[in-house]
């Protein structure tokens, strides 16, 4: 009997430019970038032991926090938030079990979303693919040499005469949700590639101003339970420092001592991350950068988002 895998189940899956021969190669890389779980303690012995370490948790310890994190939500009037385990969890990790720290993060987080909803909603590739077709943003399969989970994104492709800058915020916040359903990334965190290979001063004049340093530095540092580990720059241009110059002012000393400048030196970047979970575009082993890894991910929870739509602060819908 033939396996028919997940990947098999959308009905679509025209959308993601892959024949019968590719998907069980595609359906190993979504295996290795996400690996969701409803129950947050459905977690290996070596991810106990790291969060015992890391987070001071415990199973009894999260047990209870998550029990007192969720009275907190549902005594808060407004607001209408997810309450399910595996999502409560990851405030309480991000925040390493400071249960009032945890609820005021995700407070900030759908009060985020309700100020900025040209940002902050989900994007979905049945409701606007465009943005997908960049190729620009993706999870990638595997784990840095630290175990963690790790995305990359290549600004250089982005065209935003048309995607407008709005939709890659959403489709970030989309991405994040779907991922805070992996353990393995709410207590190891994530790294993130960034390439800035054939960024154009035009694209950077359009991409790199205040208000999006802004947006990215509060989301990232304070309005999501999501702890960014490292930041590794490549192909970064000769005119990158002033790119940065926009961005420090809103960067914590902890976030700024996180940012690793590899130039076009992968060797270095290889000191942080196997080629074996690297695309041949940065020495790696595997195949050229795409985004169906992501896509696919994304495809086959689209019933989750329409679920989660409903969620938000009351009286900001």
């Amino acid at each position: 009997m033939a396996v028919v895998h997940q990947l098999q189940l959308i009905s679509d899956i025209a959308d993601l430019n892959i024949n019968d021969d590719e998907i069980e190669e595609l359906q190993d890389d979504i295996d290795l970038a996400y690996s969701p779980k409803t129950d947050p303690l459905d977690i290996s012995k070596e991810l106990r032991v790291r969060a015992e370490e890391e987070l001071k948790e415990t199973p009894e310890k999260l047990k209870e926090n998550i029990n007192k994190l969720r009275q907190l939500v549902l005594l808060e009037k407004r607001l209408n938030a997810r309450t399910d385990d595996i999502f409560l969890a990851a405030f309480l990790r991000a925040r390493k079990h400071d249960v009032e720290k945890a609820f005021q993060c995700l407070k900030n987080y759908y009060k985020f979303k309700a100020a900025y909803p040209h940002f902050y909603t989900y994007c979905l590739p049945s409701e606007n693919s465009t943005v997908y077709d960049l190729q620009h943003f993706s999870s990638l399969p595997g784990v840095d040499r630290k175990g963690r989970r790790m995305c990359a994104i290549i600004p250089g492709r982005m065209d935003l005469d048309k995607s407008p800058l709005d939709e890659t915020f959403q489709l970030g916040t989309t991405v994040f949700e779907i991922m805070l359903e992996d353990p393995q990334l709410q207590i190891t965190g994530t790294i993130t590639i960034l390439d800035l290979q054939k960024l154009t001063l035009i694209q950077q004049a359009r991409l790199v101003t205040p208000t999006c340093a802004w947006h990215l530095a509060n989301v990232v540092q304070d309005k999501i339970p999501l702890r960014v580990k490292a930041v590794h720059v490549v192909n970064q241009p000769f005119y990158f420092n002033a790119i940065y110059a926009v961005f420090k002012p809103f960067l914590k000393k902890k976030l700024r001592k996180r940012i690793f400048l590899h130039g076009n030196d992968y060797e270095s970047l290889h000191k942080h991350i196997d080629p074996e979970y690297l695309p041949e575009d940065w020495g790696g082993k595997r195949k050229c950068f795409t985004n169906k890894v992501t896509r696919s991910i994304i495809k086959m929870n689209e019933h989750k988002f329409q679920e989660w739509k409903q969620y938000c602060y009351k009286g900001d819908t």
